[in-house]
């Protein structure tokens, strides 16, 4: 398995029944932080995933269902 493909499966991971609760849960510590990563700043990486995560939530604790948990843009 490649690095994208990693990051596709966490992605899916996230989107999958049990994987929604983390990722809400994600999204809202993860808001408003830096996160830092040892991979390689031209590939893929789950933080990718994550900052998006954090980023596109909306205020308060819900999750927006949208394309947010996509992989790599």
């Amino acid at each position: 398995m490649d690095a994208a493909e990693a990051v596709d499966l966490f992605a899916a991971t996230l989107r999958g029944p049990v994987g929604r609760c983390y990722a809400a849960r994600f999204a809202r510590a993860l808001r408003g932080l830096d996160l830092m990563c040892t991979c390689p700043l031209d590939m893929p990486c789950h933080a990718d995933v994550l900052l998006r995560l954090a980023n596109e939530s909306v205020e308060g604790d819900t999750v927006p269902t949208r394309f947010f948990l996509e992989g790599p843009r």
